[in-house]
């Protein structure tokens, strides 16, 4: 069976209209009511679907986050959707690169339901205030010279939702009050993504950087970081080409920190 060939629309699927036909990526979709993970689903695809195959699911029972966190949502209420993308042309050093577009796709998917108080989290979060609204996990496959060969991007996103285990979490319908068109959310993400894919490869990656750090999550003033070696204050400069986020001392002095080396509080 060729999974280029295999439309939601051909499935049972709440999501039907979630794939657009004149997007960047001409993508076939796979839809499920519950899977374990749709990264994992992606990944049993790896290197044999076309670029931007997405695969959706209702339901995740063993949904991942980064570093082997966790990841837990409610059936039938939010976005829970990975695909798979071949960046042959990325080299490993500028994978962040990914997490960059792909945090930008989300914040603009979301801003102008929530213009107020949206943030990207580095390293992978989307938040709102101080709360958890989505994350990203992004596995890689690299190939010779150190290039990527291919890339499954998995998204979940809190969007009907009203009740959360934990007090960090949060979703679009808690704050405004009404239920969303989860296909309407997952299209504007995937057309946002394919833009920003789109000037990634064609190198302009200034200007995608310079605008992911004015969106980052406590990017004014001082705030307290938890660190290896304890609690430190420290403002949060930007996030440089390799990922690590850049911060500074009160006396000017900066820092580099890779994920799970500093901690927000």
């Amino acid at each position: 069976m060729d999974i280029n060939h295999i439309s939601m629309n051909d499935l049972f699927n709440p999501l039907s209209s979630a794939i657009q036909t004149d997007a960047l990526f001409d993508r076939a979709s796979f839809y499920y009511e519950s899977c374990a993970s749709t990264n994992d689903l992606a990944q049993t695809y790896l290197l044999h679907a076309a670029e931007g195959t997405v695969f959706i699911a209702d339901y995740q029972y063993q949904g991942r986050g980064q570093r082997g966190s966790k990841w837990t949502s409610e059936s039938g209420k939010n976005i829970l959707f990975s695909f798979i993308i071949y960046p042959e042309w990325l080299t490993i050093d500028g994978v962040f690169a990914l997490n960059v577009i792909t945090s930008l796709a989300i914040y603009d998917a979301l801003v102008d339901h929530l213009p107020k108080g949206m943030a990207i989290k580095w390293p992978n979060d989307l938040y709102y205030l101080d709360k958890k609204l989505g994350g990203i996990l992004i596995e890689t496959n690299i190939g010779d010279g150190h290039k990527i060969k291919a890339a499954v991007i998995g998204i979940g996103l809190n969007v009907n939702q009203l009740h959360f285990e934990s007090a960090n979490f949060t979703s679009l319908a808690i704050h405004k009050g009404n239920s969303f068109d989860r296909a309407l959310l997952l299209t504007h993400i995937m057309d946002a993504f394919g833009s920003y894919y789109a000037h990634l490869q064609n190198g302009i990656n200034n200007l995608l950087w310079e605008k992911y750090v004015n969106r980052l999550y406590r990017k004014t003033g001082f705030h307290i970081f938890a660190t290896r070696n304890g609690w430190i204050e420290r403002c949060i400069l930007s996030v440089n080409r390799a990922g690590e986020l850049v911060v500074a001392g009160r006396d000017g002095t900066q820092y580099c920190y890779k994920p799970k080396e500093i901690a927000f509080i």
